[in-house]
């Protein structure tokens, strides 16, 4: 019933929104709450996967999802500003600007929050740059569509080739993980919440005999709402995502796209569901930077009633960063 009701408030918002004066329903602002945009349909000439055939990113795009357009992401270390290109109604300049608030408070995560410093759309991202400096990641996603909306995902390679030193060895990478994630509220609209948590890679570079093998998990997920506030009615979810095991390109050192799935109950229940792949890092291979999306329901609170989680639509999008 919870389902049929999102499914229906939905359908009416979008009705409402694709009435508007304009023939393209991706310029329809809501004439009473501008934050509220329908996205209508993605323009034939945005760009899909990786726009300039660079090996050293990855981004959203390649998961086959075409609301994740953004298609550049950049970091000046001297102004703190992160740009990320090609996501509608975010600022003319593309630039996201250090929440330090919610920063300081995420968690335990080294992960940094952003928010776009100009547009009539409000974006949230996460963004980190490795320790030694050799990969970065950034997410992105925005309350302002009557759906998920656009958002973006970005895994970069900022030295090396990425070639592990033994191609007849095992590794295990760890590292953190970072998200951003659209909830679809039936009482408030679009909300933005964001996750932290703990990224597991396990790298076989003899078998399979040609491609090797990637695969791991995202676990100890930790949820904040829009304030960064902990949002403590989860913290017993106790819900981890796979990332099934896949090929490793050794031309280039990228990782082919594969399934992400959301499990809970201690794995017993499948959640949401998706795909995720990254790239090896550094002189020696040192790290993995990857993009992780699931889309699907996930719970957001309690229901006070009846003392289950209350589950709706959601969009988690993620990028982690583990070294060896």
């Amino acid at each position: 019933m919870y389902r049929n009701f999102i499914a229906l408030a939905c359908a009416g918002v979008l009705a409402a929104c694709a009435s508007g004066s304009g023939s393209n329903p991706i310029n329809d602002l809501d004439p009473d709450d501008t934050t509220l945009i329908d996205e209508g349909t993605v323009p034939d000439e945005t760009p899909t996967g990786d726009g300039d055939g660079d090996a050293n990113t990855v981004f959203g795009s390649d998961l086959n999802n075409d609301r994740l357009t953004a298609n550049e992401m950049s970091f000046d270390e001297d102004t703190g500003e992160l740009v990320l290109n090609n996501m509608p109604f975010d600022g003319d300049d593309n630039i996201y600007q250090r929440d330090a608030t919610i920063s300081d408070n995420f968690g335990s995560s080294t992960f940094d929050v952003y928010r776009n410093a100009a547009g009539p759309a409000s974006y949230f991202a996460v963004f980190r740059v490795s320790d030694s400096g050799y990969s970065q990641v950034g997410t992105a996603g925005t309350e302002s569509y009557v759906s998920f909306g656009y958002g973006g995902a970005a895994a970069q390679r900022l030295s090396g080739t990425g070639a592990l030193p033994d191609d007849q060895q095992t590794y295990v990478f760890t590292g953190e993980y970072a998200a951003v994630r659209t909830v679809i509220d039936p009482d408030n609209g679009s909300v933005m919440q964001y996750v932290s948590g703990t990224a597991t890679l396990r790298v076989d570079t003899e078998d399979f005999d040609d491609t090797g093998v990637v695969g791991g998990f995202i676990a100890d997920r930790s949820f904040f709402d829009a304030n960064g506030v902990q949002i403590t009615d989860l913290d017993g979810v106790g819900d981890f995502i796979t990332l099934t095991d896949t090929d490793i390109n050794f031309d280039n050192w990228t990782i082919t796209s594969a399934d992400a799935t959301v499990f809970t109950d201690s794995g017993t229940t499948v959640g949401a569901s998706g795909t995720w792949d990254g790239l090896f890092a550094g002189p020696n291979g040192e790290e993995i930077a990857g993009v992780v999306v699931v889309e699907g329901t996930g719970p957001i609170g309690i229901d006070p009633d009846t003392g289950n989680y209350i589950e709706v639509d959601v969009r988690e999008t993620g990028g982690f960063i583990a070294t060896r």
